[in-house]
């Protein structure tokens, strides 16, 4: 099953750019502009399996989308990556986001963290002694 990207980016450029480089390795990718244009996106489709946020922008910005995304019970579990060219002294853990980009950004470092964001949340997480859903209920 083809998993899916939120782009959330003011520029069209980077919104063109990475969504290319997104669909060529598999990924369904969704555009917004802006923070308000990406909730009306995600009222339409299922929860994507990570946003990719730029945080300067118009209308609502980065900052906002996530103050909203946090009040939202069905989008509080997105994982999201802020890529911004002013960055400063960000960390993940201060933002509540997995990861701060600087733009430019490598798009093989992206891709990477991509990849490896979207596996972590493929894997399910068993309780020992309990089957998971891929294990079979009946003996051998």
């Amino acid at each position: 099953m083809a998993r899916s990207i939120l782009i959330i980016d003011d520029d069209a450029d980077t919104r063109s750019l990475l969504g290319a480089a997104l669909t060529e390795q598999g990924f369904i990718v969704y555009a917004a502009r802006d923070g308000r244009h990406a909730f009306q996106i995600l009222e339409r489709i299922s929860p994507p399996a990570l946003i990719l946020l730029d945080y300067n922008m118009p209308v609502m910005n980065g900052k906002q989308f996530l103050a909203a995304k946090r009040s939202d019970a069905r989008w509080q579990a997105i994982p999201v990556v802020v890529l911004s060219a002013w960055t400063r002294e960000w960390t993940g853990a201060r933002m509540d986001v997995i990861e701060v980009l600087s733009k430019p950004v490598d798009v093989e470092t992206l891709l990477a963290l991509v990849k490896r964001t979207v596996s972590m949340r493929d894997t399910p997480t068993a309780t020992p002694g309990v089957p998971d859903s891929s294990e079979s209920m009946h003996p051998h």
